[in-house]
């Protein structure tokens, strides 16, 4: 197996491993503006090869403040327990380390959370828990085009899916028959994910998982302050 840095000439390579891996393509488009428009830093991803192949990736996003984000942490299913996910992560958290990220965090499924917490030194925080309402008020809303933030911009405005911003400062996005939100204080540009959740929603049984790591030797924060666009469902 070769490990590999990420290019533009391997977009579709990528895109046709995540097919292959939840049965879903992504669009190229998207892959372009996660991995290489981000404003912070361009993402950090590796490949593993075989035989000329992309049978595993890895990404970590960069938020402004330097944090990291784990994610499409993927295998082909031919290539599993071979250790390419454990041998990938690892490499990916050294350059995380090397470009002056402190802290990673991640919402992981239940295979990666099993790898890195038992080998990677990964640790669980406090669960995500996901509040609804069930028939959200009909009030006007424009897709999302400038906050005059370039973060914000880059995570909103430009991003290939869409979403839509409400007078109160919630953004809303969709992915098939479910809304989710990032709310946050219209006017600000650092926008607190979840601070007013409670006005017309109530929380659900559902929870996600959030495992987190420092890479520079510090003790883990009791819990990871979250800010709008720094956690989304891609």
């Amino acid at each position: 197996m070769r490990v590999a840095e990420y290019g533009a000439s391997r977009r579709a390579d990528v895109a046709d491993l995540m097919g292959r891996v939840w049965g879903r393509r992504p669009d190229e488009a998207e892959l372009e503006w996660l991995y290489e428009r981000n404003p912070a830093r361009p993402a950090s991803v590796l490949l593993a090869e075989e035989d000329g192949r992309v049978v595993g990736s890895v990404a970590i996003g960069f938020d402004p403040s330097g944090r990291g984000q784990a994610f499409h942490l993927a295998t082909d299913p031919s290539y599993r327990r071979r250790g390419v996910f454990s041998t990938l992560q690892a490499a990916n958290e050294e350059r995380a380390r090397s470009a002056g990220a402190t802290l990673l965090y991640t919402v992981p499924t239940p295979a990666s959370a099993r790898v890195l917490t038992s080998r990677l030194g990964w640790h669980a925080l406090p669960p995500l828990r996901v509040w609804a309402r069930p028939l959200p008020p009909r009030v006007p809303a424009a897709r999302v085009e400038r906050l005059g933030d370039a973060w914000l911009d880059w995570r909103f405005a430009e991003a290939p899916r869409p979403y839509a911003l409400y007078a109160d400062g919630t953004v809303v996005g969709r992915r098939g028959r479910l809304s989710y939100v990032a709310r946050g204080r219209l006017g600000s540009a650092t926008l607190a994910l979840g601070a007013s959740l409670r006005d017309a929603y109530l929380p659900t049984p559902k929870a996600f998982t959030l495992l987190a790591k420092t890479l520079d030797g510090s003790p883990l924060p009791p819990r990871l302050e979250l800010e709008l666009g720094d956690l989304d469902f891609m």
